[in-house]
């Protein structure tokens, strides 16, 4: 026989249930508002440090806050009525009616309420009507594209190139990008504060998406296509972006940075990064790391000056060879069409340039798709105008060392037969020593 259980008890066991389910609601909303209260976020939204960015935020603080005040008022209004005219049991003297409504609880019934209806409709058009006018002023704003001639390189523009799964960088100085860039750097793009730089987002592979979200939207870069775009920061400083259109396995790694500088250290920045290197004669304490890496590395990295494919036949750097970094068919055909599907389908299709130019690696903050930080205090260094002085500081030689050891186990890569993403050398810990000490000399 079982024990009936009293009313009570089971009215006190529902009351606890109800309230803890209260509480999980209320935590769990506290916890959605608190994920967009981080200071000094990386990819901060709200803290534009670019014309471009602050043309955006400009529109888009105002839309906040009216869009706040219609949620305060209408989720009010429903939080209201919901408390106001909610299912209370009806006392014993009380009339009763269907749905056990007591008599003074039930509440009017309103069909067809001309005024209201036509002012629910009208005031939302006229504010989208509002927002929609300012929203074109803001499109056209951001499309103008042409930057400013106030500048040491007035007709300086970049290439920026998305591949699975980081960015390069082909810089033309005359603004000629039929022509080979004047330099080619990866990941990481540097321009001089202050002033506006033209780029030219495109793509090797899928559809990628470039957003430094400090200094402007997002552009999406297409396979085939080139978009315009501008970068513009108003302090020196280095600001986090990253790849926005889900392009495979490691889109979550496929980040970058775009570094401000005065335009003195801007000036010589693009002086050495302009300079090849040179092949170091047996004896060198670097001559070990250099084989290594012409044994291993070359077949899909650049360093110019060195690796053999840009070098013509009296050893100097061969500027033909930069023609494929401009040209997206010839890299296709280079590869034998494959590479540019993801595809590793015979040996040897691989060929430099395929993964990002280390002409001058040690002057980057980051590798690996910007993923890895190279230097600890490379943020703080750059903010305070010493990003020349990087290759002098302490570096994770730890973390360098694990990825070469085995980059997929420290970064995901492609599917078995594709061409993505670094693959296991196999490298001895000599080697990986001396390449690592190789690679920190790419000043």
């Amino acid at each position: 026989m079982t024990t009936p259980i009293p009313k009570s008890d089971t009215r006190g066991g529902n009351r606890i249930v109800r309230s803890r389910n209260r509480l999980l609601l209320a935590l769990g909303v506290l916890a959605i508002v608190l994920t967009g209260c981080a200071s000094d976020a990386p990819l901060d939204t709200l803290d534009p440090a670019g014309s471009k960015a602050e043309t955006i935020d400009n529109f888009i603080q105002p839309v906040f806050v009216v869009a706040g005040i219609i949620f305060v008022a209408v989720f009010g209004a429903v939080a209201y009525m919901s408390w106001r005219f909610r299912v209370r049991k009806p006392g014993d003297d009380d009339v009763h009616y269907p749905g056990d409504y007591p008599d003074e609880e039930f509440p009017a019934q309103t069909h067809g309420h001309f005024a209201l209806e036509i002012g629910w409709t009208i005031a939302p058009f006229l504010l989208l009507v509002v927002i929609g006018v300012f929203s074109v002023s803001v499109i056209l704003d951001l499309q103008d594209v042409e930057a400013s001639p106030d500048a040491a390189y007035p007709e300086i523009e970049v290439m920026v190139v998305g591949q699975q799964w980081w960015w390069e960088y082909q810089y033309h100085l005359d603004g000629d990008t039929d022509t080979p860039p004047d330099l080619v750097t990866a990941n990481e793009l540097v321009i001089p504060v202050g002033q506006e730089i033209r780029i030219q987002t495109t793509s090797r592979d899928v559809i990628h998406s470039f957003w430094i979200p400090r200094l402007n939207g997002k552009k999406d870069a297409a396979p085939g296509r080139v978009a315009p775009w501008i970068i513009q920061a108003n302090d020196i400083g280095r600001f986090a972006g990253t790849c926005t259109e889900f392009c495979g396995l490691s889109h979550a790694y496929m980040r970058m940075y775009t570094v401000a500088m005065d335009e003195a250290d801007f000036l010589a920045w693009l002086d050495n990064q302009m300079t090849p290197r040179t092949p170091l004669a047996e004896g060198d304490p670097n001559y070990e790391g250099e084989q290594v890496f012409l044994q291993n590395c070359q077949r899909c990295h650049v360093i110019f000056g060195v690796t053999e494919r840009d070098r013509d036949d009296d050893g100097e750097p061969d500027p033909d060879d930069l023609e494929m970094y401009g040209d997206l068919q010839e890299y296709r055909d280079l590869t034998d069409g494959s590479l540019s599907q993801g595809m590793h389908l015979e040996p040897g299709n691989l060929t430099a340039g395929a993964a990002p130019n280390l002409t001058h690696f040690a002057t980057r903050s980051s590798y690996a798709g910007s993923f890895f930080e190279l230097y600890p205090d490379a943020q703080e260094i750059s903010e305070a105008g010493g990003y020349l002085d990087l290759p002098g500081s302490d570096y994770y030689r730890s973390v360098l060392e694990a990825w070469l050891r085995n980059p997929p186990a420290e970064k995901p890569n492609a599917q078995p037969g594709q061409a993505r993403g670094m693959p296991d050398l196999g490298l001895s810990e000599a080697d990986i020593d001396s390449l690592t000490e190789y690679l920190m000399s790419l000043d």
